[in-house]
């Protein structure tokens, strides 16, 4: 869950950029300052809420600090050249995957044509040898009865 978090993070990063970001979380900041400005430290639930939002407040300081270093490991801000690169990726893949998927429905249906041609057709060459000489005999017996001789 936290990797998917992480990940989630470093896309909408690498997608928004670093100051828009940064502006999400200080106008984040702002809310929680405000929040806290209207509680009373003098009562104990309004305590702890002010500290909740203390520390919600922090985190949110680091996450702006960690924003530049995130953004140099993935490679910066996505640029409008690379997010064409990028569709032109997506496409050209699921233009080959359909190619892909077609052309193996084509091969498949051409094997099983030459496979029916195949055990239609095939014939062993000793079979055929046998029926030859058979063959042979027949024509040669009516040449003799004809009065033909080889």
């Amino acid at each position: 869950k936290s990797l998917a978090e992480a990940l989630e993070h470093k896309l909408k990063i690498k997608r928004v950029g670093v100051n828009s970001f940064k502006a999400e979380i200080r106008q984040q900041i702002t809310q929680i300052n405000a929040k806290a400005t209207g509680l009373d430290e003098s009562i104990k639930e309004e305590k702890k809420r002010i500290v909740a939002l203390h520390k919600d407040r922090e985190v949110l300081e680091e996450r702006i600090a960690g924003v530049d270093k995130r953004i140099e490991s993935i490679g910066g801000q996505l640029t409008e050249a690379e997010a064409h690169q990028l569709i032109l990726q997506k496409l050209y893949d699921v233009a080959k995957s359909e190619l892909n998927r077609y052309l193996n429905v084509e091969k498949r249906q051409v094997i099983q044509s030459i496979d029916h041609l195949w055990d239609k057709y095939a014939v062993p060459f000793k079979e055929l040898e046998t029926q030859r000489n058979e063959s042979l005999q027949k024509l040669d017996g009516l040449l003799s009865g004809l009065g033909y001789t080889l």
